[in-house]
């Protein structure tokens, strides 16, 4: 009885009128608590977030400072669509011919080779080119690698990106290389409104034609159109980050941004992490909503509170109850019977 009335005030729906007979109900379903925590994930630092609602779902160690790798290159990608003209031709430099590349053969940038901006931009996101990064970052700043390092510092510094600091456009170890799973959640964020580098970023398989040479190539991230709903961004490995993801995934409900960094398996770790954010936000979390940034919030388990956050609006932008307005008498006594119910002992 206490849960269907519970059910009745948070959705608003007038309590039983005297003299009429309510219909017979069971407990709703969405009732079923505590949810489901977010997994023990084989990552040293993480973080997913919820695109439509604003809001972090859960995380662990977001701001320890960690080298980025190749995520790094996203920032490139946005700086370079920015400032070149992506249908113009760049000559390769010896600079960036000497650059390291990231894997054994893997097909290079050479010295004199003219390339298509675009397509030393497709090089960057697609097979992670450490040396096609820096001479689409030359390009872009009058030959000056250094100085475009210092427009993805400020670009970094514009976006709240405050435990950031580039020392290089491809992400290769550098001590003074470092960023952290919230600051790279941001850049994510911010790749979004980037069509270019979004196209890329999805891209699975692409063939470049420079100088004679036939040059296939097909995407670092291995689960582009096998994990549902993902859609890109960008991985990274390197002997100090060790394996690193920024995902964008589009799921029924919500878009989702997460990162694993310092993992052994950026595929099976961010799998697991996208799966478990999949089930987020839905009826429960709307549900319990009501009492975020209430007492009643404290009866809950610190992981959800992050939750009860993300979730004040249904996903269809109307609110629950109104944003930070008091809850009535009745509903917050409600939910002060029903707690120790749901959590097994006193709120």
């Amino acid at each position: 009885m206490l849960s269907s009335l519970l059910l009745t005030l948070a959705l608003g729906v007038a309590a039983p009128q005297p003299g009429l007979r309510p219909v017979p109900l069971p407990p709703p379903p969405i009732l079923s608590f505590p949810a489901e925590p977010a997994p023990d994930i084989d990552a040293r630092s993480w973080m997913v977030y919820s695109v439509d609602q604003g809001a972090e779902l859960a995380s662990r160690d977001p701001d320890l400072s960690m080298a980025p790798a190749s995520i790094t290159k996203l920032m490139t990608a946005m700086i370079a669509v920015e400032r070149l003209d992506l249908s113009t031709n760049v000559t390769i430099s010896a600079h960036a011919d000497s650059t390291p590349i990231g894997y054994t053969g893997q097909p290079d940038v050479r010295t004199g080779e003219v390339w298509l901006a675009y397509d030393l931009l497709s090089n960057v996101m697609v097979q992670s080119g450490n040396d096609a990064s820096t001479a689409i970052a030359e390009a872009a700043a009058g030959g000056n690698a250094a100085a475009f390092v210092g427009l993805m510092n400020e670009r970094a510094a514009a976006l709240g990106m405050t435990n950031t600091n580039f020392h290089n456009p491809h992400g290769l170890d550098n001590p003074l290389h470092v960023s952290t799973a919230r600051d790279l959640v941001s850049m994510g964020r911010a790749a979004l409104a980037y069509p270019h580098v979004m196209r890329l970023a999805r891209t699975k398989a692409v063939t470049f034609r420079v100088g004679g040479r036939v040059i296939p190539i097909t995407a670092t991230d291995r689960d582009l159109g096998v994990f549902p709903g993902l859609l890109g961004l960008k991985t990274g490995d390197t002997l100090n980050a060790g394996q690193v993801l920024l995902s964008y995934t589009k799921t029924q409900h919500d878009r989702l941004v997460a990162v694993v960094l310092g993992t052994p398996d950026r595929r099976a770790t961010t799998r697991q992490l996208l799966a478990w954010a999949m089930t987020a936000l839905g009826p429960r979390d709307h549900f319990f909503a009501v009492v975020a940034g209430t007492d009643l919030a404290l009866g809950f388990p610190a992981w959800y509170q992050a939750r009860l956050e993300a979730a004040g609006h249904l996903p269809s932008g109307k609110p629950t109850v109104p944003e930070r307005t008091p809850l009535t008498d009745d509903l917050h006594e409600a939910f002060r019977q029903l707690l120790p119910e749901l959590l097994g002992g006193d709120p």
